[in-house]
């Protein structure tokens, strides 16, 4: 390992009947509401399909910034610690603390790009927005974020904080991990993301103490404004040393005025870079005009950032100012450039020139490739221009374009990732606007991406009276959550949704939302909580007298019922519901349900009947069509065929044919499994091996439990 500039050498789908552990990750939810869904994420039945953005070793630290300068003194502490680190394989903390402005996060990522070598197991980043307006995030988020980076398997993620916590620390555990916790508002709230013990290197930024980290070993490290020699430097960086050094003594001014405070003289500088002709004392004496404005008028701490801010503000074109102030409107941790659009009410292009503007003003960091986001400090500062220049009005037609993209932009999404699926919401017959997406790869990448902001959107339409937009952007994002298991955002949606359609009184809304967090307890294992929000979700749907939501919920009941080991009290659910998709003349939902009708009959152990279900769902449910269904199906009719003592070989080798294709790994495992029953029932032990090994391999990716299980088998077969 080469050393580093700071002197850190870093060194269920088997077909047997379910139990309990198999129901949290294998049951299959309506059909009326997934449809044929193949992409990346433990999907119902306990699909796995290859991300489309499947991560390798995680490299999250933000990009390094363009004008770092100095910070020796810190990076040297820093430094230390870290090499700490492999004397006893106990992560080390180290709590980067000083005022906003200040550079913490840029000293972090600096020093973590210097020697990201050192960590071959990857970096990992989270904002914790300790001191966004609305308040820190949930580390209970940031942990399942985590671990769906490392490839934890969606569906086995813990529910509760310390489960994932626990979970997180077994899987860093021997690694060799970088932590950047950005923005940090407590000890407790970092002491959660504490990885496991190995040689990691945890940093920390905050504008608070946080001395109860002291009890974990943390070293705090005080990160003060620039030395005046450094703050110069700086601004030599941003103009240019020929002209910075041609006005010194108003350079001087500029970073006294400035509070040597990183943020600040970047802010202040940047404009003149692309103004030549403009002097630095010119800056310098409308920066001294405009503090004492506001020291008159202001009882801010520190005027520095604020004084700074408006002077870059007031250099910006019009194009620029409209773009910064409406990023006043954005509620989650970053944006995109078609939301620029809307919000500026601009065409594509004019929007990513005044980005382009903001980013070269310091005022905005493209951390990602067409993805842009804002120091709180800025975020704050565009807000107060909100109130100040624009009318209530013009702030309410720019949070309804906003809405207006995320909507369309999602429902086009969604109706790009599953299309077999029936819709409540208007928007999805008239296919308004919107991006248009590539495919299903590329609308996932979308969803995932914007999941954080349209998640804070849903709660903002709701407590601004925009109540049809929320519970829309739910049913947007119900694909996203049955695929990918985002069970916090799932919940906090939907309830969310359900809050906005009661107060529209709308009993169809309010159904969807009931039986999206019915749908929701059965994805988590939890078949009995299940039942009573299905259960209102079908007495509203019946209020409503929509007929396809009836058959969704009844279907969803059943499902539930199966889960619960009561395969009758399913059967009676999946035929009402199949009635309904009969008399509405819905081919695909009677197919569904004929799969659901051997499901439990296959349950009931009634394997002739099943096998007459399935056989009719397969006339329906076409390999070019809906290749997933086809599986499920396939899958189902194979078990029953070997449980009466049948050939089963060509439906499971169209079944593992299929799964291939799609990147099914745990319906393959499912398959190899049911391969390797067929191969033990004719004493051909060779091949039960090779299908077993094949099994083994599969689980001990996504579920090491069914691994340890199969491998045990494996080691009872007589040797070769």
């Amino acid at each position: 390992m080469r050393a580093s500039p700071h002197g850190f050498d870093g060194r269920n789908a088997s077909g047997r009947p379910r139990t309990q552990s198999d129901q949290h990750n294998d049951t299959a939810v309506s059909g009326g509401h997934v449809g044929a869904v193949v992409q990346a994420g433990a999907v119902h039945g306990d699909l796995h399909v290859h991300s489309p953005s499947a991560p390798g070793i995680p490299r999250q630290i933000p990009p390094a910034p363009r004008n770092f300068t100095d910070r020796e003194t810190e990076s040297e502490r820093i430094g230390a610690a870290a090499t700490a680190a492999p004397d006893d394989g106990s992560p080390r903390v180290v709590v980067l603390t000083g005022p906003g402005g200040v550079g913490k996060t840029a000293l972090a990522a600096s020093f973590l790009h210097a020697v990201t070598d050192s960590f071959p197991d990857g970096l990992l980043y989270s904002d914790l927005r300790g001191f966004a307006e609305d308040g820190p995030v949930d580390p209970a988020g940031v942990l399942d974020g985590f671990l769906r980076t490392m490839s934890a398997d969606p569906a086995r993620i813990a529910l509760d904080p310390a489960g994932r916590a626990a979970q997180f620390r077994s899987g860093t555990a021997g690694r060799r991990m970088a932590l950047l916790l950005d923005n940090a508002a407590s000890a407790a709230q970092v002491r959660l993301l504490l990885p496991g013990a190995g040689a990691h290197l945890v940093l920390v930024t905050t504008r608070l103490r946080l001395a109860g980290l002291a009890a974990d070993g943390a070293v705090f490290v005080e990160v003060d404004p620039l030395g005046r020699t450094a703050a110069a430097r700086l601004v030599e960086r941003v103009l240019g040393a020929e002209r910075a050094r041609g006005e010194a003594e108003a350079v001087e001014r500029l970073v006294a005025l400035c509070g040597r405070l990183p943020l600040a003289l970047c802010a202040a500088a940047s404009p003149l870079s692309l103004r030549p002709r403009q002097s630095v004392r010119g800056l310098a004496d409308r920066l001294a005009d405009e503090r004492g404005r506001l020291a008159r008028l202001s009882r801010e701490e520190d005027l520095s950032v604020r004084t700074s801010l408006d002077a870059s503000y007031a250099a910006l074109s019009g194009a620029g100012r409209r773009l910064y102030r409406g990023l006043g409107h954005v509620a989650g941790p970053d944006t995109c450039l078609p939301a620029m659009a809307a919000l500026s009410d601009a065409g594509a292009e004019e929007a990513e020139a005044a980005a382009d503007e903001l980013v070269a003003a310091n005022l905005l960091e493209e951390h990602a490739p067409g993805r842009f986001r804002q120091h709180d400090l800025n975020r704050l500062h565009a807000r107060r221009l909100l109130e100040d220049e624009e009318s209530a009005a013009e702030r309410e037609r720019a949070r309804r374009r906003l809405t207006d993209h995320y909507l369309d932009s999602a429902v086009n999404a969604d109706l790009a990732l599953n299309p077999g699926r029936w819709h409540l919401a208007p928007r999805y017959a008239e296919e308004r606007g919107g991006q248009r997406f590539d495919g299903r790869d590329a609308a996932l990448a979308w969803l995932e991406a914007e999941l954080a902001n349209l998640r804070a959107w849903v709660a903002v339409c709701r407590d601004e009276g925009r109540g049809e937009a929320s519970w829309q952007l739910c049913e947007a994002l119900r694909s996203l959550f049955v695929q990918r298991k985002h069970f916090d955002a799932w919940s906090e949606t939907f309830t969310a949704g359900l809050a906005a359609a009661r107060a529209l009184d709308d009993p169809a809304a309010q159904a969807f939302m009931l039986d999206g967090l019915g749908v929701l307890r059965l994805h988590r294992g939890e078949p009995a909580a299940a039942r009573e929000p299905l259960r209102a979700s079908l007495e509203l749907w019946t209020r409503a007298g929509h007929d396809l939501g009836r058959a969704s919920a009844l279907e969803d009941s059943g499902v539930a019922e199966l889960a619960l080991g009561a395969p009758a009290a399913a059967a009676e659910h999946f035929a009402w519901a199949m009635r309904i998709h009969r008399r509405l003349g819905r081919r695909r939902g009677i197919a569904l349900m004929r799969r659901r009708l051997g499901e439990a009959a296959r349950d009931r152990g009634d394997h002739p009947a099943a096998e007459g279900h399935f056989r009719a769902a397969l006339e329906y449910f076409t390999e070019a069509d809906e290749p997933y269904m086809r599986l499920r199906t396939l899958v189902g009719l194979a078990a029953c065929r070997l449980a009466t003592g049948a050939d089963a070989g060509a439906a499971l080798g169209d079944a593992l044919r299929i799964a291939a294709a799609l990147g099914a790994d745990a319906e393959a495992a499912g398959a190899h499994v049911l391969m390797a029953d067929a191969a033990a029932a004719e004493d051909r032990t060779a091949d039960e091996r090779e299908h077993l090994t094949s099994a083994a391999s599969i689980y001990s990716r996504l579920r090491p439990p069914r691994a340890e299980e199969i491998q045990r088998r494996i080691d009872a077969l007589p040797p070769p």
